[in-house]
């Protein structure tokens, strides 16, 4: 695709209306987004929670709760239990509970106990509602029990179908909405805001229903080579990540040496004068060092790695004296490879799917721990040249 047509394309797109209504759409504010937790599971449970229990700040009283039991009461699977009786019930007492024994909610009221296990994305797992349901019958021999299963299409568990009624998102929606179109003049301005951002969530984030997906459907298609081009060539997480690290790197007074795609090599100025450059050898590195430590950015196994590395060198230079010298550093092991020598890894955690979502100063924080963990290491290495550094400085000069 060339320069005008991708201009071409991109002023149909900003003529379109569409465009501007999706636009409007996603730049309302919505605190679940601005937290970045439209799909944590465990914040939904929470919110669900806080909506559940009658006695909580959002001044609904029992209004979303008895509408919750009437749904799961009307389950077959529980026969001693009638929806007809929750009108009756007393909610002035009612307990709910989060991560009890586990479980994501459990609600306490009067004499009924309703275990519920929440799926947003994941699925069950370890026998986990069997053993939840094993805990409850085991904990509340008196009460009655119910058991719900909650999640996006409403489906069946795989496992416990006899014992847990499932429940779709799309109930939890439409008793929401009830709820804020009846009591829309006596609730709380604030609570409104909650409940209307949950439900926006809900629809886009785990319904798909959301009248905005439809509207950026519709402008998928109407524009479908425009968004190929683009998402074929959009920026990847560590095209934000290396460019802070290097400066990180930097700032920390070390040097930068041969750097390709996710490497990133560096040594300290300590050393500067001991490593040794090829004069013959190509060994990949663009400046030929015979030494450098290095980072790889690996985004597929969630990892940032640490290691240094002996490259492949002239042949009047002695690599495995290089080599045994380092392996006298606690930690530091016999070498697997042959030409590149790597004695020593370290490998940090890294969840690179965040970077899109991090500021600067946040992905700066992250790259820090990371150097503060492997600094020791870097500290140990450099120690053990300077120890070394008039047999490194012989070795350079093959004397």
């Amino acid at each position: 695709m060339n320069l005008n047509l991708v201009k071409k394309q991109y002023n149909n797109l900003l003529n379109d209306i569409e465009f501007d209504e999706l636009d409007l759409g996603l730049k309302k504010p919505n605190i679940f987004q601005i937290l970045s937790i439209t799909r944590a599971e465990i914040r939904h449970s929470n919110f669900l929670a806080w909506l559940l229990d009658p006695n909580e700040s959002h001044k609904l009283g029992g209004l979303f709760l008895k509408r919750f039991l009437r749904e799961v009461f009307s389950s077959n699977r529980f026969e001693d239990i009638d929806q007809v009786a929750v009108e009756g019930l007393d909610l002035s007492s009612t307990k709910v509970l989060r991560e009890w024994s586990n479980i994501d909610i459990l609600i306490n009221v009067d004499g009924i106990i309703i275990c519920i296990e929440n799926k947003v994305g994941s699925k069950e797992h370890s026998n986990q509602l069997e053993r939840y349901k094993k805990i409850v019958e085991n904990q509340f021999p008196e009460h009655k029990k119910t058991f719900v299963y909650l999640n996006p299409d409403g489906l069946d568990s795989e496992t416990q179908t006899d014992y847990y009624h499932p429940i779709g998102y799309n109930f939890v929606v439409e008793s929401l909405e009830r709820i804020l179109d009846i009591y829309d003049h006596s609730l709380n301005e604030r609570v409104k805001n909650y409940i209307s951002d949950y439900i926006i969530t809900i629809k886009r984030e785990i319904m798909g229903s959301d009248k905005l997906i439809k509207t950026a459907q519709n402008i998928y298609e109407n524009h479908r080579e425009l968004f190929d081009f683009v998402i074929e060539h959009k920026p990847q997480p560590v095209d934000r990540l290396i460019p802070i690290l290097s400066q990180e790197i930097e700032k920390k007074g070390w040097i930068l040496g041969s750097c390709s795609g996710k490497y990133l090599r560096f040594y300290t100025p300590e050393i500067k004068d001991l490593i040794y450059f090829n004069k013959i050898k190509k060994n990949g590195w663009k400046n030929r060092e015979s030494f450098l430590m290095e980072f790889i950015v690996y985004p597929p196994n969630k990892k940032l790695v640490f290691k240094p590395v002996i490259a492949p060198s002239d042949d009047n230079y002695d690599v495995k004296k290089l080599d045994s010298m380092l392996r006298e550093i606690e930690g530091f092991k016999e070498p697997k490879g042959k030409q590149w020598l790597v004695n020593y890894q370290q490998n940090i955690k890294f969840d690179f799917d965040q970077i899109p979502e991090l500021t600067d100063d946040e992905i700066k924080t992250k790259v820090n721990l990371f150097i503060e963990k492997i600094s020791p290491a870097v500290n140990k290495i450099t120690n053990k040249f300077l120890e070394n550094s008039q047999v490194l400085l012989k070795m350079k000069e093959n004397k």
